[in-house]
């Protein structure tokens, strides 16, 4: 009977099954015929518009061409500087409030005939209240613009600003319940208090009373996700704010006011006092989208006509421009979820056409064998490397605690999240150390001393604006590398520096890198002195090293959130490693492995043992006797190092061994000699006495 005064709706039951089954097709469900007849209709989360008469109306007059849309009368009001003055301190939130003042009502129980539409329409949820909110609660279904009601005679100041509460502030809402207020709540107050949750609840100090003489009526627009904030926050929510988490068209705050007064005048009597003040502080910019109709056409799978998708967008309240090829379309201010060309597509789709007339025909699709991309290859051989080498694959999770970044670098380029689920889940990480440390920690709170783990995968980055996701390579290692088994020490082979660098060597020289040079370096984790940097063919890779005592590593528990430093969770001289994968995959991307069969001829071993200075680096110095070897060096491996008795003081010999060998004949000693000459010259060079 509602519907009906916006649009003639069949009462026989198979024409009202015929009308169902077309709001049904094209979107708007009807899930059930109830006694009245009162249709219960499925809303979804993207058409807030479709929770109203007006609104499945509106729906009901686009599908069917035949059926003419008619509005409601309501009283017309005059806007300007009213009797109360409105202030909207954060228009993003609020972007738009109407205030109406309404003097010498009467507060009474409101008529049957609207007490029984808001029961069909609400059920149990609604409870008679009197006539001046039962009249808010109706206009609010109808139209689908949530209103207030406050007593005039509460509000201080004869003011209202809409603002963020303050953190010492509370409020009594109409439950009854006194809620403390946080600065994410948004709410309307007067010019001392806080008097309602925007777009949630009402106080109960403003509420309409049977003494209620003089009411200020209430309209507003609010942003749909700062009411949903507030709503979870508070764990309370409303018909109202239903509707304005789904957004409320803007421009129906002036009709639903106009609307609501019609009807307080005619059953609750009284005058209204001057203009209604609406300050709109951040109006609608209606939005245009270019719909090409070969892409409509191409999208839908079916060749529409011009003029019906044109007639079934103006029924949609669309108003389309025929351009060559296309259509430029103005969207009406209550369809905020077309903002795009497939956006108009499926309008036309479903009103033109039907969902149920779509031909069901698949696209043309030719395709090629498949195969992995170059980065899925990269990585399956990288964990297939570190995995054949004792190591543990981890999958880490993105979202970390905002204490994490242990360099300014890292705050500034943090990611941060707007609405965290919770403190340990605040940011995006900057590093993979900010899962895997963690990790570290509770394996050695749960006894677990002998450990190496790895994880590939992304970090993120934001940069003036421009945001990054670089993959990075990174490990740690604790412990032995061995098991403790019969006549087998465990700490025969400790995770040690060395360790992680002949896991990064081996793994680079898997993925066909060479050329690769080891030097002092420096890493935020690392020890100062037990830290070095890898480069291949000039590139830098990244690091590998000793994990540096004293280092602060702040994360938070994943249940309770509350921030532990776990450093003292990482056993001493525990290592790692952090490569730039980005830059792995490019230069392996570049590399062909080939097969170098086996030399079988012998080989010829010498060994060396200068006396050099412990000044400066012995990586250099054995890269430059290794070059000095000629191509017969197959191997230069240090396997000794002695200080002490016969050994100047800050001198010290390390022994190395070098292994020579031919491919196409047997050395001869001479050759080798000639070698070890150029070694020892070498040697000479860099301050060394040999002995």
């Amino acid at each position: 009977s509602w519907l009906q005064e916006f649009i003639t709706v069949p009462t026989e039951p198979s024409g009202l099954a015929t009308f169902c089954d077309g709001l049904t097709m094209a979107g708007l469900e009807v899930e059930e015929i109830l006694e009245g007849p009162t249709l219960y209709t499925k809303v979804t989360p993207n058409r807030g518009d479709w929770a109203s008469i007006l609104g499945t109306a509106r729906e009901a007059a686009a599908v069917d061409p035949a059926l003419t849309l008619t509005l409601p009368t309501g009283l017309q009001v005059v806007t300007g500087a009213g009797p109360i003055a409105v202030e909207i301190e954060y228009p993003d939130a609020c972007a738009r409030y109407a205030a109406t003042v309404i003097r010498g009502v009467t507060i009474k129980p409101a008529p049957d005939w609207l007490q029984l539409r808001l029961t069909q329409a609400l059920g149990d949820k609604y409870k008679p209240v009197n006539n001046i909110v039962d009249i808010t609660n109706y206009v609010m279904i109808e139209l689908g613009q949530p209103l207030h009601a406050f007593d005039l005679a509460t509000i201080a100041g004869g003011k209202i600003i809409v603002r963020h509460a303050k953190s010492h502030e509370t409020l009594t809402t109409l439950d009854g319940e006194e809620r403390d207020l946080t600065d994410a709540l948004l709410c309307i107050c007067d010019a001392e208090k806080p008097v309602a949750l925007a777009g949630i609840m009402g106080g109960l100090h403003s509420e309409i009373s049977p003494t209620t003489v003089d009411i200020l009526l209430e309209a507003a627009h609010f942003d749909p996700i700062t009411i949903r904030r507030g709503s979870k926050a508070l764990g309370l929510a409303s018909e109202a704010s239903y509707r304005f988490e789904r957004f409320v068209d803007p421009n129906l705050v002036l009709t639903a006011t106009q609307r609501a007064a019609a009807l307080i005048l005619e059953l609750a009597g009284g005058t209204l006092d001057g203009k209604t003040t609406d300050c709109y502080a951040k109006p609608h910019v209606p939005v245009r989208v270019l719909a090409r109709l070969d892409r409509v056409r191409k999208l839908l799978g079916v060749d529409v006509d011009r003029d019906d998708a044109v007639a079934a967008l103006v029924r949609l309240g669309i108003d389309p421009e025929r351009s060559a090829g296309a259509l430029d379309c103005l969207i009406p201010s209550f369809r905020p979820d077309i903002s795009i060309e497939e956006d108009i597509a499926e309008e036309i789709g479903r009103i033109a056409l039907g969902y149920d007339k779509l031909p069901e025909t698949v696209p043309p699709v030719t395709t090629g064998r498949g195969k992995s991309t170059p980065r899925a290859v990269f990585a399956a051989s990288v964990r297939t490397v570190l995995t054949r080498l004792g190591m543990q694959d981890i999958v880490g999770h993105s979202l970390v605690a905002a204490e994490t970044a242990w360099t300014e670098a890292e705050r500034a380029s943090m990611v941060l999240i707007r609405n965290p689920m919770a403190p340990q889940y605040a940011a995006m990480r900057t590093s993979l150390f900010a899962t895997l440390l963690p990790i570290a920690g509770r394996a050695v709170t749960s006894g677990i001393r002998d450990f190496s783990i790895f994880e590939l995968g992304s970090i993120y980055q934001v940069n003036q604006g421009e945001y990054a996701e670089p993959q990075r390579l990174s490990g740690i290692l604790s412990g032995s590398r061995l098991s403790a088994l019969w006549g087998t020490a465990s700490a025969g082979l400790p995770s040690d520096v060395y360790a992680a660098k002949g896991i990064v060597i081996m793994l680079l020289q898997h993925l066909g890198l060479h050329d690769i040079a080891i030097a002092d370096g420096r890493h935020p984790i690392g020890h100062p002195f037990r830290t070095a940097t890898v480069t291949s063919n000039g590139q830098m890779l990244g690091s590998f090293g000793e994990i540096r005592t004293g280092v602060t590593l702040l994360v938070r528990d994943s249940d309770t959130g509350q921030l532990l430093d776990i450093a003292a969770d990482i056993p001493p001289r525990s290592v790692f490693f952090d490569l730039d994968a980005d830059m792995l995959l490019a230069l392996s991307g570049h590399q062909s492995a080939t097969y170098v069969p086996l030399s079988k001829f012998p080989t010829i071993t010498r060994d060396l043992a200068p006396v050099l200075p412990k000044e400066g680096s012995f990586g250099t110095i054995l890269d430059a006797m290794i070059a000095a070897a000629g191509p017969f060096c197959r191997s230069a491996v240090l396997i000794d190092l002695y200080a002490g008795l016969g050994i100047p003081e800050g001198y010290h010999a390390p022994t190395i061994r070098f292994v020579f060998q031919a491919f196409d004949r047997t050395l001869v000693t001479a050759e080798v000699d000639t070698a070890m000459n150029s070694i020892r010259s070498v040697c000479e060079g860099f301050g060394a006495q040999i002995r």
